[in-house]
């Protein structure tokens, strides 16, 4: 019961200060069009660029890649690499390249969305 009685002495009120208000004043419209044309604007200035990345390997195909690249199968190893993967997909039949190029893209859909998503 004490304690009840005790808060009634605490009258004393906080100064606040003058009103804040900001400079401009904007509506859930407006908030709206400025979401849609960063839209806009992210999506026609996008260009898919592809990234260096790295693939683990063993120490076997590592050393192969290597001697192909000494040999003169290309200049570094990427290009041994590039090169290799340029005559098995020539070498496909029509069927196996059709479906290759659908999984392809299909993943090549997904790396563009996980990039857009890092830049929005």
């Amino acid at each position: 019961m004490s304690l009840v009685q005790n808060n009634n002495k605490k009258t004393k009120v906080i100064p606040r200060g003058t009103d804040i208000k900001p400079q401009q004043q904007f509506s859930i419209n407006d908030l709206e069009k400025n979401k849609e044309t960063k839209k806009n604007t992210t999506s026609s200035t996008f260009k898919y660029t592809p990234t260096d990345t790295s693939i683990k390997v063993d120490t076997k195909i590592r050393d192969m890649i290597n001697t192909l690249s000494l040999m003169g199968y290309g200049d570094n190893q990427k290009e041994v690499i590039q090169n290799a993967l340029d005559h098995v997909l020539n070498d496909m039949a029509p069927e196996t390249k059709r479906s290759f190029d659908t999984q392809y893209q299909v993943l090549e859909n997904k790396t563009i969305k996980l990039m857009k998503k890092k830049l929005v």
